[in-house]
């Protein structure tokens, strides 16, 4: 009987030290401000830009770097949406621009399915990044879209030409990167 509780003792240890190698840690890759991008969301990142274009998956510190560079303005342009006075996307318009990327893309639900899996994502993934996209391009017409000057002020002698949305936000998160602490962790990037 003496021997009980010490085998009790043996097999909580034994559990605990199974759940702590159970667990799952993700890193981080990158802190925005008080916010983490961590090397899974990195992972993700690569694996939607380059089914989005047709590219082979490239995990290569390279190419981990552009993504999570790709990450902070998605975040910047997230935080400002939360923030500023921008309509919502309604997340029901989410089925309707599946469908319009399958039509363009593909013959069929299945192949765009099975191109999907070969990437590694899920439907769910298509839909958060077309309603992301959808929010992006809605937030820098909103921003960034001026109304075209007339021919007289565009010919004018010294005029300068308006910059376009891209430049405008290009500038945009120029600035807003300046003022935002990021940070990305070496060891994620070697």
């Amino acid at each position: 009987m003496s021997d009980t509780p010490s085998m009790w003792h043996a097999v909580t240890i034994l559990l605990l030290f199974s759940a702590v190698h159970a667990a799952v840690v993700d890193r981080i890759a990158v802190t925005v401000g008080q916010d983490a991008i961590t090397e899974s969301e990195v992972r993700d990142e690569i694996r939607v830009a380059a089914f989005f274009n047709n590219e082979p998956l490239d995990f290569s510190p390279s190419a981990r770097r552009s993504a999570a560079e790709r990450l902070v303005d998605q975040y910047l342009i997230r935080r400002e949406l939360r923030t500023g006075t921008y309509p919502p996307i309604d997340p029901a318009r989410g089925e309707q621009l599946v469908r319009d990327f399958e039509k363009q893309h593909f013959r069929s639900r299945a192949e765009m399915e099975q191109k999907l899996k070969e990437y590694g994502l899920t439907m769910d993934d298509l839909k958060e990044h077309l309603l992301f996209q959808a929010a992006a391009v809605q937030f820098t017409d909103l921003r960034f879209a001026s109304e075209p000057r007339n021919e007289a002020d565009r010919a004018a002698p010294g005029a300068t030409p308006s910059p376009s949305v891209d430049e405008q936000l290009d500038a945009w998160l120029k600035q807003v990167r300046g003022q935002t602490r990021i940070e990305y962790k070496k060891e994620a990037f070697e």
